[in-house]
């Protein structure tokens, strides 16, 4: 009887120890985030269609940064049911050894952690509608800096959308979100295919 009874209280002890350690496990993995190139595929026919409704906008040309988001640019493009040119940039961590901060051809645009340069030729397009598409906004300074960059040499501020696939609170917080998004995280513990998001 007795170890009847151990072995009922035991049982139970295991079971709620099981779902407890498994909801930690779920929050653990929910913290840290990856995208599978599915996801990449149901986010690209996302965006697309809310680039699509948008009124007034159908973009002429797409800058990506690097080839972060170039990756996903070219997903994206499979969307359109037109040819769009794609310029790309080069984009180092300033941190990271070999960074440039000079490369003949491009113009330099730098924030507290990037170089990011951009190719001269991309400004022979500023009468055209520009989309400026990245992979990950952490505060939204890099692609306000891009934004910006292209205003200030001719571009119209109307005719520059810009898009990630996943942003974070901070920058939608503070206003310096993409136009378009997919995802919404709480900071950078994200993983791509390629990488931890920066």
């Amino acid at each position: 009887m007795f170890l009847d009874y151990f072995f009922i209280i035991t049982t139970v002890i295991g079971i709620v120890l099981t779902i407890y350690y498994g909801k930690k496990s779920l929050e653990l993995e929910k913290s840290k985030k990856k995208l599978e190139f599915s996801d990449f595929l149901s986010c690209a026919n996302d965006l697309g269609a809310k680039i699509k409704q948008k009124k007034g906008f159908r973009p002429d040309l797409v800058f990506t940064p690097g080839l972060r988001g170039g990756t996903f640019a070219h997903l994206l493009l499979k969307e359109f049911d037109y040819d769009l040119p794609v310029f790309v940039g080069v984009s180092s961590w300033k941190s990271d050894k070999g960074s440039k901060n000079h490369i003949n051809g491009f113009f330099l645009i730098e924030t507290s952690k990037w170089f990011m340069h951009v190719p001269e030729s991309t400004l022979d397009w500023k009468d055209k509608k520009m989309l400026i598409v990245d992979d990950f906004a952490m505060s939204g300074d890099f692609l306000a800096k891009a934004k910006d960059f292209f205003i200030s040499h001719g571009f119209r501020e109307e005719n520059i959308k810009t898009l990630c696939i996943v942003t974070t609170k901070v920058a939608i917080k503070n206003h310096k979100s993409p136009d378009y998004y997919w995802m919404e995280t709480l900071d950078d513990n994200f993983y791509f295919p390629w990488g931890k998001a920066r």
